[in-house]
């Protein structure tokens, strides 16, 4: 037999060998485990896949949200919370001397003076046209003026509420007829001071903002997501926020992929533990997506290799352990949702992975 055909029949044993040896289990004493450090565990079952932890940012709805502002044009004599009070609606929160605002109260009497005359008036002309002295004509000419001098007061009116004063207000100043340069401001929602904007002896013109207000029991977050993961989300998806130990559902999932980071801004709704969060505070946010294929197993990060582009671990056999070929679908960095020839009582090796894989690529390593 010539020496060439030799060296192909040895080369076909060792591989021969080599196959088989592949096949079989790694052998690792009990000695051999504890020397290497290799620690097992059990893969759980999930039918929720958690997903990478993505960039947040809690912000609060706009019906959660007042601008104080000045209804009219004066200066700032008074501000009487400042940022991080808690304020109730109608609670007074400010005062401001507005000469504009003098000027809408004495335009209101004027009103009101010009209806009590028009009111005397079309009465007196009413019964005088009843009695023929004067011509019907001229008593209603009469009543459309009063229903002119009613509309001018309603108009002062409202414009009086616009500019801050409230009804109770009205009235006293409709009885009194005392004008008051003082304009008060007031909640008109129960919350936190957020911001403030103006400071006692500014002068503000109408439309001013002096402080916003916003009601932290309806805490929103936006995330930042990438396509591949916001074509699994919908409505009510819950996600978390592990570092601050809070939770909620998505509300709304957007329609345009921005190019700064081609990803979709989803928006969530914080159901429990608001109270440790803040609006404008950047937060890590984790979805679960349902897996509709059978449960997934969740295991330690630290239990997956990779051999050739394939994700495995290593079940514990009898004497030692074998390759399980898996594919991860999901997780985060300390944890990996993945599916395989698993089941819930599956252990495999979570630490000293390492070594267990160097003693499989001694054997031959995967087929």
């Amino acid at each position: 037999m010539s020496r060439i055909v030799l060296v192909v029949m040895y080369c076909l044993i060792l591989t021969a060998a080599a196959a088989a040896s592949s096949a079989d289990p790694i052998r690792v004493t009990a000695g051999q485990r504890e020397s290497l450090g290799i620690v097992v565990g059990v893969a759980r079952t999930s039918d929720l896949v958690p997903r990478p932890l993505l960039p947040g940012r809690i912000t609060l709805p706009n019906s959660s949200v007042r601008l104080v502002t000045a209804r009219s044009s004066g200066v700032l004599v008074s501000p009487l919370v400042a940022v991080g009070d808690s304020v109730v609606s109608g609670q007074e929160l400010a005062q401001m001397e507005s000469p504009a605002f003098v000027s809408l109260q004495r335009d209101y009497l004027q009103s009101l003076s010009q209806l009590d005359l028009a009111r005397a008036t079309a009465r007196r002309e009413e019964q005088l046209a009843e009695e023929g002295i004067i011509a019907g004509r001229r008593a209603a000419a009469s009543t459309a003026l009063l229903r002119d001098a009613r509309s001018r007061l309603e108009e002062r009116r409202q414009a009086l509420a616009l500019s801050g004063m409230g009804e109770k207000d009205i009235e006293t100043l409709a009885r009194t007829r005392h004008l008051n340069p003082t304009l008060v401001l007031r909640a008109s929602l129960s919350g936190v001071v957020l911001e403030q904007y103006a400071q006692a002896g500014e002068r503000l013109d109408a439309g001013g903002v002096l402080y916003r207000i916003g009601d932290l029991e309806a805490l929103r977050v936006e995330i930042h997501t990438p396509l591949d993961i916001a074509h699994l989300l919908e409505k009510n998806t819950r996600f978390s926020l592990p570092d601050e130990g809070a939770s909620g559902r998505v509300i709304a999932i957007g329609s345009e992929v921005h190019a700064f980071d081609q990803g979709v801004l989803v928006r969530g709704e914080i159901e429990s533990a608001a109270a440790r969060l803040r609006p404008g505070q950047f937060v890590r946010v984790q979805f679960e997506t349902a897996r509709n294929e059978g449960s997934a197993f969740v295991v330690p990060s630290t239990a997956v290799i990779h051999v050739d582009g394939r994700a495995w671990l290593f079940g514990q056999v009898e004497g030692g352990f074998e390759p399980i070929s898996v594919e991860i679908v999901g997780g985060t960095g300390r944890e990996s949702v993945v599916v395989g020839s698993l089941t819930e009582a599956t252990s495999v090796a979570i630490r000293g992975t390492a070594a267990l894989k160097a003693h499989w690529l001694a054997q031959g390593g995967p087929d």
